[in-house]
């Protein structure tokens, strides 16, 4: 795992739970065949596909290990899961369909290449690790990018809307991957009827964006960088369009600093219009663990990471999903080791380890784990709504990925903005153009 990288996933934070995965798998599934599991660790300073496939050699060659636990980060985990398969070793991450922060981006060449080839591909709803023929033994235990465009869908068909834009940053790695996911997946449904591109470097102009879409659709998707979700919820704001008449979307898989500032404030003279403006936007995020057992497990990997890491977590600062999800991998890889060893099979034919936690499900420590049938998990997601009293958003809605379904939470309901009591409709009465044969003639 990258070490020191300040990131959500990096070795200071996820080593914690790996450890602690490790001894409940020790005592719970291998004791009893006399079969011990023990760390091998290794880090690198950054996102890189250079140094982790060069960690990995010396763990495969030097200390003959039986299974990779990471990287977390898609630029260093592609090589290495490449180098897995050949050497039939199974290798879980809990991350794994992430690009880095800005500033972080240490990939070589034909990586970046394959995720900007992306906008080219016609061929499936597509992301780095799509293709599981050539990464037979990866498992990923958070979520795939793969999935967004159904839990869009599910947002789509609860409210009737049919017209759907996407607005997308090619600049921003992170935004580019979710936009062409949402893309490919939006357009085999059928609701996605006009698509930008922009450079988020450049000073494109929001509201021209804004003006041309809206020929199209009055539901809208940024799939841009956090910062740039201020400005367009700004500029639809002087436009008039944050009154009740149009929905923006956007993505915040993990809820921190790390792939940039996501909320309306930024203690300049626009913030009180950006609270205004941010009424109308959905947020889809992961949902996150809760309750009394991950509590319990946040506090151990808390004082773990401060004795055996030298790492402090900040005031405020979460024990996060990716790092129960890492936790979940060395679980459910004792499971499968568990059972190998039961029916007298061989621990270190990864192809037949990987088979035995693909298509399964078990109640991990960030709630319920189902991997599908090529190695990714069926996560579920958040649907959350900006409070206008709080100026906080709260979650609203929940996608559950195993049954597919959009499920609102109960006592809670979504304050559509302008007063409204129900979400915009999906055609305007005049049209999109306003020249609807309804509304000539004085007839509007």
């Amino acid at each position: 795992m990258a070490s020191r990288l300040d990131s959500p996933f990096d070795l200071e934070r996820c080593g914690p739970a790996v450890d602690l995965a490790l001894e409940k798998v020790n005592e719970k599934f291998l004791a009893h065949h006399n079969v011990e599991l023990q760390k091998v660790q290794g880090s690198y300073p950054s996102c890189s596909g250079a140094l982790a496939p060069g960690l990995a050699a010396d763990m495969h060659f030097k200390d003959d290990v039986i299974a990779f636990i990471g990287p977390a980060c898609a630029f260093a985990l592609e090589p290495v899961a490449r180098l897995a398969a050949y050497w039939n070793t199974p290798i879980i991450t809990g991350m794994g369909d992430q690009p880095p922060s800005e500033g972080e981006l240490a990939a070589p060449a034909s990586v970046v290449s394959r995720m900007h080839r992306l906008r080219n591909l016609r061929k499936g709803t597509r992301t780095l690790f799509n293709d599981k023929g050539k990464y037979p033994t990866l498992t990923r235990m958070s979520y795939c990018q793969c999935r967004l465009p159904r839990v869009f869908t599910s947002v789509f068909e609860r409210f009737g809307w049919t017209h759907v834009a996407l607005l997308l940053d090619k600049s921003d790695l992170f935004s580019l991957t979710v936009g062409k996911s949402l893309e490919w997946g939006l357009r085999k449904e059928g609701v996605l009827k006009a698509v930008r591109e922009l450079d988020g470097n450049e000073r494109e102009s929001c509201e021209a964006l804004l003006r041309d879409v809206s020929m199209y659709a009055r539901v809208v998707i940024l799939s841009v960088r956090g910062s740039l979700v201020r400005e367009f919820l700004l500029a639809a704001h002087s436009l008039g369009m944050t009154r009740g008449e149009w929905a923006f979307l956007d993505v915040e898989i993990f809820q921190g600093g790390y792939w940039g500032e996501t909320g309306w404030a930024a203690g300049d003279e626009r913030d009180a219009a950006a609270r205004a403006a941010y009424e109308a936007l959905l947020r889809v995020s992961l949902k996150l663990p809760t309750g009394d057992r991950f509590d319990d497990f946040a506090d151990t990997v808390r004082t773990k990471a401060k004795h055996h890491y030298n790492y402090t977590f900040s005031d405020g600062e979460e024990v996060n999903f990716f790092i129960g999800a890492f936790y979940d991998g060395v679980y459910l890889l004792g499971m499968a080791l568990n059972e190998t060893l039961t029916e007298g099979g061989d621990i270190r034919d990864g192809r037949n380890i990987t088979r035995r936690m693909w298509g399964r499900d078990f109640h991990g420590i960030t709630g319920h784990v189902r991997i599908d049938a090529v190695g990714d998990r069926d996560a579920d997601y958040a649907i959350l709504d900006l409070d206008p009293v709080t100026g906080k958003f709260e979650v609203v809605a929940f996608y559950h990925g195993l049954n597919m379904s959009y499920k609102p939470v109960a006592g809670k309901a979504i304050h559509w903005p302008g007063g409204r009591r129900g979400p915009p409709p999906d055609k305007p009465r005049c049209g999109f153009l306003g020249n609807d044969p309804m509304c000539q003639g004085g007839n509007t």
